[in-house]
């Protein structure tokens, strides 16, 4: 039987409207303006990202611009090479997840989440964000004109047969607790006043938009009692020449080694011998956890587990670190399941919107179980 390690908020946002759903009819449209200033001298400019008239707990914009006409850059106005280098989130509260730049092909990936428990000045009894017609600005983003063409930002999707987000092929996700928030997208120039481009979004259905392909990729899947695991679409080892490394459960806990995880999921992780604590580093976000210690921190606030890290026995008399789902989870925001079936630790994105019982999920883990069987000897 299938046992759930984590009830993902997400799965929610995309349920039927809730009790709390009712004269939602009456509410405004939600909107996102994305607002470009004018350059300066260099060419640099700026694109700030504000939510309006909306209540929501997820979002996902998939953008693309012209690497051709455009150059994402940091603060001295200098090619940014990560989403952190050209882009400032605002409101702390606010968990960026998944957030992506392809300087190869333009594209750019702003997700964040409200996090379970999360407090702030704007968050409802849900945790969710409430937000007016004064706006919630998310992000500023920084660019350079270096050539001729369009230098301005426009939604990524599938249908217009430019790259896009496997993961959110239509290009726009809002979610709320009540399920899938239609949305209206403007670009505008701070010159332009209210007038812009603009078009709306109703949402993806009851499929969000999935594949099997993309579950796949944007999923890491760890085989229980093996040192083999599947990242980005591929068969790798946890650790190469380590098969003692393992995902395995004990005492009804399921444990995963922290630096494969956390470092593939974007995160910085160091090792202070002295004190025997485990240190990662993700999204401007620091997460200090003393190996054996029922808590950790979260940019200095203590957080509780059920169960301590502990050491795992590696080849040539080393240990690696290993942690319990419910670290992945809390901490560092990602949805953990535990598929028995298929012997299978799946870590999923927020906005992958990881259903256990769905159609793409169930074939995207046959996927896996299928490169598993047919190239998980050669690792």
């Amino acid at each position: 039987m299938k046992r759930r390690v984590f009830a993902l908020v997400l799965a929610l946002c995309l349920t039927l409207s809730l009790a709390g759903g009712a004269g939602a009819a009456e509410e405004k449209q939600a909107r996102v303006v994305f607002e470009r200033t004018a350059p300066d001298a260099d060419g640099c400019y700026s694109v700030t990202m504000t939510l309006y008239d909306t209540t929501f707990r997820v979002f996902q914009f998939a953008l693309r611009y012209d690497p051709a006409a455009v150059t994402p850059v940091d603060d001295t106005g200098a090619a940014a090479q990560t989403f952190g280098d050209f882009a400032h989130k605002d409101p702390d509260w606010i968990t960026p997840v998944g957030t992506e730049l392809n300087t190869q092909t333009g594209l750019i990936d702003v997700s964040g989440f409200i996090m379970p428990g999360t407090t702030g000045p704007m968050l409802d009894e849900l945790g969710q964000a409430v937000v007016g017609s004064d706006g919630l600005q998310v992000y500023t983003f920084r660019f350079r004109q270096t050539g001729a063409g369009e230098d301005g930002l426009q939604i990524a999707t599938q249908e217009k047969g430019e790259p896009y987000r496997p993961a959110c092929p239509q290009g726009v996700i809002l979610a709320g607790e009540a399920g899938e928030i239609p949305v209206t997208v403007t670009f505008r120039t701070a010159q332009s006043g209210e007038d812009g481009d603009s078009q709306d979004f109703t949402g993806s259905g009851d499929t969000g938009g999935k594949t099997v392909e993309g579950l796949v990729n944007q999923t890491i899947f760890l085989e229980i009692g093996t040192h083999r695991a599947v990242v980005e679409g591929g068969v790798s080892a946890i650790y190469p020449g380590e098969p003692d490394v393992t995902a395995y459960a004990h005492d009804n806990r399921t444990f995963v080694p922290v630096r494969f995880v956390a470092e593939r999921l974007g995160a910085d992780v160091s090792w202070e011998g002295d004190t025997q604590t485990v240190v990662v580093e993700k999204d401007g976000h620091t997460i200090r956890m003393q190996v054996g210690s029922l808590t950790y921190t979260l940019d200095g606030q203590t957080k509780q587990l059920d169960v301590p890290a502990e050491y795992k026995a590696s080849t040539g008399g080393n240990s690696r670190t290993m942690v319990p789902v419910r670290f992945v989870t809390e901490a560092l925001g990602y949805q953990v399941e535990w598929e028995a079936g298929r012997n299978l630790v799946v870590i999923a994105p927020p906005q992958a919107h990881w259903d256990p019982a769905g159609a793409a999920e169930q074939q995207a883990m046959d996927r896996v179980r299928e490169l598993l069987n047919r190239y998980g000897g050669f690792v």
